[in-house]
């Protein structure tokens, strides 16, 4: 479940900033602090160290948010170093007021076309990002794989773009190693507010019909979403994050081929104490979970340990030395996680 989870999940990671050539100005791109997320509890080793008792739910969400945070990275970046590489192109010729840069052939080498749109005022940062065959001769050979804006205000940044997975389809060779196990359709739009000084931000990831196929080594899983992913940090540090997707969760031989939705919820404290749920839904009764609908609640200290764990009594007999801790040991109440 976790690896097509979080191939549902996005990031950004590019340079802060570049030039826009020819005496264009200075323009900004986003930053990835823009849309880092960030949750108490740290992912490596979990797995390994068998003397601690980790959160099943709080593992998925700190696995999918770490996600958030690297897939996607090998696109984007290429769009990037695209848009940096262009500081010392001159532009290829004006729309209104943007400028145009390209098409340029792919610089390491591969089957594609780059062409760029950059618009810059004083404050607010605009572009767009086509991609096409190494032989496209114009925008018209080409398709946007994605464009986006970002508004510098006084210690603030906002905006957000917006990527094609079907154009990621058409064109698999951006899709880098990770993608490779995974045939994508649909769309994504981001948006962000972030205060520079005290990291406060909220990130929207919203997915617009998105669909991705999962062929791995020993089957083959769809998974959906059409809903908004919700990120807050709050500036002392607490916050929340919440997802839902549809799909087939039968790792433990505890549901069939029909798609349900889950959603994952967490919520924690400035000093990094917090609150999970997950929950496997029937939705309009489509589903074949064995016992019917599943929810898992938990709670974990500032040092990531879970500290009470519950699973609903309809599973109970499937696991029953599952249920851990006491619930009054929870630094959170479970009206925390309706912010997330």
């Amino acid at each position: 479940m976790v690896p097509v989870v979080s191939a549902l999940t996005f990031s950004l990671v590019s340079g802060g900033c570049f030039l826009l050539p020819d005496g264009g100005g200075d323009g900004e791109f986003v930053e990835a602090d823009d849309v880092r997320l960030e949750v108490p509890g740290e992912v490596s080793n979990r797995d390994f160290d068998e003397t601690m008792v980790h959160g099943d739910v709080h593992d998925l969400v700190l696995v999918t948010t770490a996600n958030v945070n690297t897939w996607v990275t090998e696109i984007v970046e290429v769009a990037a170093r695209v848009v940096e590489y262009l500081d010392g192109v001159p532009e290829s010729s004006r729309e209104g007021d943007l400028r145009v840069y390209g098409p340029y052939a792919d610089r390491d080498g591969r089957d594609l076309a780059w062409l760029v749109k950059i618009g810059a005022t004083d404050d607010t940062t605009t572009y767009e990002t086509y991609i096409g065959p190494r032989s496209a001769k114009s925008q018209a050979d080409m398709d946007r794989l994605m464009s986006g804006t970002l508004v510098i205000g006084e210690g603030t940044r906002s905006g957000g773009f917006d990527m094609d997975f079907d154009v990621v389809e058409k064109y698999k060779e951006i899709k880098g190693q990770q993608g490779r196990l995974y045939t994508y359709s649909g769309a994504l739009a981001v948006t962000f507010e972030r205060e520079i000084e005290s990291q406060k931000k909220h990130i929207d990831i919203d997915y617009v019909d998105f669909t991705v196929v999962y062929d791995g080594f020993l089957d083959s899983d769809t998974f959906h979403s059409d809903d908004t992913y919700t990120y807050h940090r709050q500036a002392d540090g607490s916050g929340t994050f919440h997802l839902s997707v549809f799909g087939e969760w039968d790792d433990f031989n505890w549901s069939g081929p029909a798609q349900e939705k889950m959603d994952l919820a967490a919520a924690w404290t400035p000093d990094g104490d917090g609150r999970t749920r997950g929950t496997i839904v029937e939705v309009d009764g489509v589903g074949d979970m064995k016992h019917g609908d599943l929810q898992v609640d938990e709670c974990f200290g500032d040092d990531g340990l879970l500290t009470w764990r519950q699973i609903n009594e309809a599973y109970v007999d499937e696991v029953p030395d599952y249920n851990f801790g006491e619930a009054k040991s929870c630094a959170l109440a479970e009206d925390a996680l309706k912010g997330g």
